[in-house]
């Protein structure tokens, strides 16, 4: 069992990591490149090869590396019968925001489409009937990036199933190995069952090793793997996905890097409530995003070499923005904010109290 001191630095670290992979993701998302033609020449050249670092060579493991915390974060401890307890709290923070979110989007991609259609020139239309408005709010249809919790939402309730499979944990091992062997055959089973799986795994038979500082070593090796795979990423841009299933091995020891290197200076990282935001951005970022770039865009010259200071603004602006709206919900509407955000977001504390959960 690991030490209240262990696991106090676990969930700390949890959540650092969870808003960095939130902002990981936010990269992804943003659209400021696209948004300049493209006039050819160097500038054209840099803002490829800017917009693929940050939205391809640094970002593709922060979904897994969610789901494999996810899995941990599930599976600690865990045996069939907490199965309800468990289900009850993920019906809090995981189904009610995401068919809010699904709602609260769908009904923007509405007001959109009727009135700002011709800012939001590539937003696809939202035609309003009754298969368009299911899909809207119970499968994300105006809300992209949460195909990530309707995932999580269905391995969650498997829970019992996946015990099945990890409750003895070379089983659970050798089934996850088995399941990432076989897409390298291209054969398309979700990824995202082989991360929660991983993370299962740890969470149930080796939680206490995950509550460990990493050896310096261990630390300096994660260091050379992140750096390495960044360069190899960017260096082989134009092959860097075509080896089917491969990806899913690099995922996996990228997000083990990550948490690795992270011990070099978790120990400096002092509580900010902006940490504890990360599923805030994680639902916010896309259309936030969208309007900050589009009012840079009406601001700025709609010339190329604007390209990336949008980009750089739409990243600082979106994430200020976010936090002030966290803000003003804790303090004016917190029934509001709870049920929006699961009560994932929590006040910076007086003295630094990290709550160990579940």
């Amino acid at each position: 069992m690991p030490s209240v001191q262990d696991e106090k630095l676990f969930w700390k670290k949890k959540e650092f990591i969870s808003f960095l992979l939130c902002v990981l993701v936010f990269f992804i998302h943003i659209s400021s490149i696209k948004q300049y033609a493209v006039t050819g020449g160097f500038i054209t050249a840099l803002n490829y090869r800017f917009a693929f670092f940050f939205k391809e060579s640094i970002t593709r493991f922060a979904v897994p590396a969610f789901f494999i915390l996810s899995g941990i974060s599930f599976f600690k401890s865990y045996d069939n019968t907490k199965y309800f307890s468990k289900i009850k709290s993920r019906v809090f923070t995981l189904v009610i925001p995401y068919l809010l979110w699904n709602t609260i989007w769908m009904l923007f991609n509405i007001f959109c489409t009727a009135f700002l259609s011709q800012y939001f020139t590539g937003r696809k239309p939202f035609v309003i009937s009754f298969v368009n408005v299911l899909k809207g709010i119970f499968l994300y249809g105006c809300n992209g990036p949460f195909w990530f919790m309707l995932h999580l939402i269905i391995l969650s309730f498997a829970a019992p199933l996946i015990y099945l499979l990890i409750r003895n944990k070379y089983v659970g091992m050798l089934t996850a190995t088995t399941l990432a062997v076989i897409r390298l055959f291209a054969i398309r089973i979700p990824d995202s069952i082989i991360f929660f799986l991983i993370g299962a795994i740890i969470g149930k038979h080796f939680f206490d090793y995950a509550t460990r500082k990493s050896p310096k070593i261990m630390q300096l090796l994660s260091i050379v793997f992140l750096v390495t795979y960044v360069i190899l990423k960017n260096l082989f841009r134009e092959s860097a996905n075509r080896i089917v299933g491969l990806d899913t091995f690099v995922f996996v020891l990228a997000a083990f890097a990550l948490w690795s290197f992270t011990d070099l200076f978790i120990d400096k990282i002092n509580p900010k409530a902006i940490y504890s935001r990360s599923f805030a951005i994680y639902a916010l970022h896309v259309n936030v995003s969208a309007i900050i770039t589009e009012l840079i865009c009406l601001a700025l010259p709609k010339n190329e070499w604007f390209a990336i200071p949008n980009f750089i603004l739409t990243v600082i602006l979106t994430l200020l923005s976010i936090n002030l709206i966290c803000t003003l919900l804790e303090r004016f509407f917190p029934k509001v904010s709870a049920v929006l955000f699961g009560n994932r977001i929590k006040p910076i504390l007086k003295k630094s109290v990290i709550k160990i959960t579940e």
